[in-house]
């Protein structure tokens, strides 16, 4: 019964010295991998992404800012109203391209519509907007409708008749390709030259 006791005593200490061992090479590889620890390094960057001026256009007659368009004296068969419609880009207004939709109506049956004329610097593309051939920057001011005119063919029966003229204006960031993204419908060769798509190398092509 002794002899039994005396070996489970010697096998208590054998483990009791084994996990004291076991702990100590713990100490010790903590305090190997703590002091070998010298090449270190630490970064931080930090930035600021500041965005560019905003598009910004308005609506000109006859040089004038408006919101509504006015159209003086009678309209009479034959009569031309010569004051321009366009666009003016104000100042710190990032570079953009611009489109618009004319549309002429007559509310009352007129037998004729009016005509407007437009500037050669627009072309009409099938989805029913005139493209800018140009970039707009701030500070520039851009004919469109250069005269509205009332047809000779009218009569009578046209008298006291409406027509609806009706003009409207988008632009868009030239940079980036933005038009081509958005304005899907526009003639390929305007957004050739506009908007023209880079090649894999980054460079644009045409």
């Amino acid at each position: 019964m002794s002899n039994v006791r005396v070996k489970e005593r010697k096998r208590i200490k054998g483990s009791t010295v084994a996990i004291i061992v076991l702990s100590v090479m713990l100490v010790a590889s903590i305090a190997v991998g703590v002091t070998l620890a010298y090449f270190a390094a630490d970064a931080n960057v930090v930035g600021n992404v500041t965005l560019g001026d905003p598009v910004n256009i308005n609506i000109t007659q006859g040089g004038s800012t408006v919101t509504s368009l006015t159209f003086s004296d009678d309209a009479l068969p034959g009569h031309v109203y010569d004051q321009v419609i366009g666009v003016s880009i104000p100042a710190d207004t990032s570079d953009a391209l611009l489109r618009a939709k004319l549309t002429i109506s007559n509310t009352d049956g007129a037998t004729l519509n009016v005509e407007a004329t437009t500037v050669d610097a627009w072309v009409e593309g099938d989805d029913g907007y005139y493209y800018y051939n140009g970039v707009a920057s701030a500070g520039d001011a851009i004919d469109f409708v250069t005269a509205v005119t009332i047809p000779t063919g009218l009569t009578n029966v046209d008298a006291n008749k409406t027509f609806n003229i009706d003009i409207s204006v988008e632009a868009i960031q030239e940079a980036n390709n933005a038009a081509r993204a958005v304005w899907t419908t526009a003639p390929e060769e305007w957004l050739d030259t506009y908007n023209p798509v880079a090649d894999e190398g980054g460079e644009e092509t045409t």
